[in-house]
């Protein structure tokens, strides 16, 4: 609807787009990391400052979460931001 393509699984969304350095994190850019595997294994909304949205699992409640939370912030391993056409 937006002209952005998307890959469906997290390990391909997180080659999609370019890299960002998180201080340069804006709302809009995907924020990735490691839970159930190594590597990018799941996948957030940056909403701005250190807030993300995300899904914790197919049948969890959509939440905003932080950045800097003692659970989330040692898993971040990167931030994509994936531009329309």
């Amino acid at each position: 609807r937006y002209g952005v393509l998307l890959p469906r699984n997290v390990h391909d969304q997180f080659q999609a787009g370019h890299s960002v350095a998180l201080s340069r994190l804006a709302p809009g850019d995907l924020v990735f990391f490691t839970t159930t595997a190594p590597g990018a294994s799941h996948v957030a909304i940056a909403l701005g400052g250190d807030a993300f949205v995300h899904a914790p699992s197919s049948r969890g409640v959509v939440r905003v979460e932080h950045l800097q939370s003692s659970y989330w912030g040692p898993r971040l391993v990167g931030v994509r931001r994936v531009l329309g056409n």
